[in-house]
């Protein structure tokens, strides 16, 4: 299915921008498809998948898509993280964003947030090897680390969740990084600053943004 999802995409985007950018984009996606592949087995012990059963993700909560290894180089290459940052992946998943975090050396605290059972028992034990990852599971709301300096959403919930977590995220004065983010409305007031960290001059096209609080909270 996945073949024929990326086939389909291909025929598509021939049609509209012809063979060369066509060209240019399979080599992408074949380079990075064997990235990708090498990066998950050494840090996470398994190929990420996609799961769009929509009977497990539920509630609000969206089904289990992981962030492309080129676009967390892209976002992070323009969000600079500190020794004493404490990174939060919201909806882990099997930790694609915690495999590329961990390749690139960092020694940070790092906490994945997996609200299904099964999927955050599995990563909790391929993970263990690392003494600074640990996964929390359960609802994000309820299990937000108070610790986090900045968390990592790649678009796990609907509109109405995004404005749950809004608030409560609004006290920790921490950065947010938000990929295909596409319910925006709870961070756009005067509490917060949006910077995008959309692709530029790239064969792929994603859209994110880094969110962080204006004035330090006093809440």
């Amino acid at each position: 299915m996945e073949m024929v999802h990326y086939l389909g995409r291909a025929v598509s985007r021939l049609r509209a921008r012809g063979l060369r950018d066509v060209s240019r984009y399979s080599l992408h996606v074949i380079k990075e498809r064997a990235y990708a592949s090498a990066i998950d087995l050494c840090f996470g012990g398994k190929l990420c998948r996609t799961d769009l059963n929509e009977t497990i993700y539920n509630n609000g909560r969206h089904t289990m898509v992981h962030t492309d290894y080129h676009v967390l180089r892209d976002i992070f290459a323009r969000v600079p993280l500190a020794p004493d940052d404490v990174l939060v992946d919201v909806g882990c998943g099997e930790g694609r964003v915690i495999n590329f975090w961990l390749s690139q050396g960092l020694k940070n605290p790092i906490i994945g947030i997996e609200a299904v059972e099964a999927v955050a028992d599995e990563a909790r034990k391929r993970y263990r090897k690392y003494p600074n990852v640990s996964i929390v599971t359960g609802d994000a709301l309820a299990n937000l680390p108070r610790s986090g300096t900045l968390f990592y959403l790649y678009n796990p919930f609907g509109d109405e969740v995004v404005a749950a977590f809004e608030k409560a995220i609004r006290p920790l004065d921490a950065r947010i990084v938000f990929h295909q983010n596409n319910y925006m409305e709870p961070f756009q007031s005067d509490d917060w600053r949006i910077e995008p960290l959309n692709s530029k001059g790239t064969v792929y096209e994603f859209e994110a943004a880094l969110i962080t609080r204006r004035v330090a909270s006093r809440e």
